[in-house]
């Protein structure tokens, strides 16, 4: 006979169940002369949450919480599964008093169990009950919370969350967890990358990664999520941390303005002379090669089709040696752009 076809009144444990059952004739007639008196004091209800006080008081360290299904956490560490046969089969609080831990199995078997409320571990043992607050990471919101627990023998009895954590605990996790995350997911790695090689073409002191993790750290100050991070311009605070970052625009400028007008980005690379890349047309009227101090910037000519079609540190040469050829070549291509002999 199965423990979870008991009596309704013994659905809360199966000790109770095998007590009706098992016990020799005498022993059961104490019991129930006990459960009479009880009930008769007390009531029904509370006679029955009596008895099942009194097995907790027997069993303080057993105590175990539903994970999921028929899966429970055990205080102390571990889990156990609860046996399908087990009376007790709809309670989120319960005692393992009889676990079977077998190899065949993937988690120890809960074969006998007693259901319990959480208040009754407060009333019994208040000593065993820890009151915990902080701030905790929520893994699937990606994000700092302040948490408040009541916690018995390392198990969360109560639980409750608020989505407004202290900001120095909340930003303090935040760039903890961002650390351990791929960088990407918050600055553009290329941007990163050409912001250290422009530095250094500047001649200032190189972005280390201590710089990087600092920045970050600065950058979570007032947030407490992964998604107002991603928002932040962590590279500009990378940025600020550099010496001698006002001079950063002279040195090693971001743009370079061409003889019609237009701006061009200034790309660096480290190991690399810094380059722009324009159409041929907007070097028309230039002979001299753009520089950044001393150093000539290598010239990416552009088609109408915006492929390159040359690269050169001497604009004036090209136009001697290299252009009417291309000129030719382009014009018989592109004729609705122009193509002077002249173009310096």
């Amino acid at each position: 006979e199965r423990l979870d076809e008991a009596p309704r009144h013994h659905a809360e444990s199966d000790v109770l169940v095998l007590m009706e059952r098992e016990w020799m004739r005498d022993t059961r007639r104490v019991y129930e002369d006990i459960r009479r008196r009880v009930e008769k004091r007390r009531g029904a209800e509370h006679g029955a949450r009596d008895l099942l006080m009194s097995i907790l008081a027997g069993f303080p360290d057993r105590l175990a919480r539903r994970r999921q299904g028929s899966e429970y956490v055990l205080a102390g560490g571990g889990s156990a599964e609860l046996a399908s046969s087990s009376a007790v089969q709809n309670h989120e609080f319960i005692l393992a008093l009889d676990v079977d831990v077998r190899r065949d199995r993937k988690l120890p078997l809960i074969r006998l169990a007693s259901a319990i409320e959480p208040e009754w571990l407060i009333d019994l043992f208040p000593d065993r009950v820890e009151d915990r607050s902080g701030v905790e990471w929520n893994r699937t919101a990606e994000r700092a919370e302040a948490v408040s627990a009541l916690v018995y023998d390392g198990l969360t009895i109560e639980e409750s969350r608020e989505a407004m954590p202290d900001a120095e605990a909340a930003a303090d996790l935040l760039a903890a967890k961002a650390l351990e995350q791929d960088l990407g997911r918050f600055l553009d790695r290329d941007e990163l990358d050409a912001l250290r090689a422009r530095v250094v073409f500047a001649g200032l002191a190189p972005i280390t990664d201590d710089d990087v993790r600092d920045a970050m750290r600065e950058a979570c100050t007032g947030l407490r999520s992964f998604a107002e991070l991603e928002k932040a311009d962590i590279l500009e605070a990378i940025k600020a941390r550099v010496p001698g970052v006002g001079r950063l625009r002279e040195l090693a400028p971001e743009r370079i303005t061409l003889a019609a007008g237009r701006q061009v980005r200034v790309h660096y690379e480290a190991g690399k002379p810094p380059w722009i890349a324009s159409r041929l047309q907007d070097f028309f009227g230039m002979t001299e090669t753009p520089r950044i101090g001393s150093q000539p910037v290598v010239i990416h000519l552009l088609a109408p089709n915006q492929r390159p079609v040359q690269m050169t540190t001497d604009l004036a040469g090209f136009w001697q040696r290299l252009y009417p050829q291309i000129r030719k070549e382009l014009s018989r291509r592109y004729p609705k752009h122009k193509w002077p002999e002249r173009p310096a």
